[in-house]
């Protein structure tokens, strides 16, 4: 099952707020109605954002296999 590691957002502090502020710009734009360009940049940061932590995630993941192994 999906399990939020806490331990590796804690790691890397700039990352985790940027992408908990952008999250939450996202949630919230329809209410603002940005111009379409901030809009664009908004929601490419927030998948560079996970993309960015998918990897960081996935390195972990296989330094702790290996480990086990």
């Amino acid at each position: 099952m999906f399990k939020i590691k806490t331990d590796e957002f804690l790691s890397h502090p700039v990352h985790t707020s940027a992408f908990v502020a952008v999250f939450t710009l996202l949630m919230f734009l329809p209410i603002i109605r940005p111009p379409i360009i901030l809009s664009i940049l908004l929601v490419s940061l927030l998948v560079y954002l996970s993309m960015y932590f998918g990897a960081i995630f996935a390195a972990s993941d296989r330094e702790s296999s290996g480990r086990n192994s």
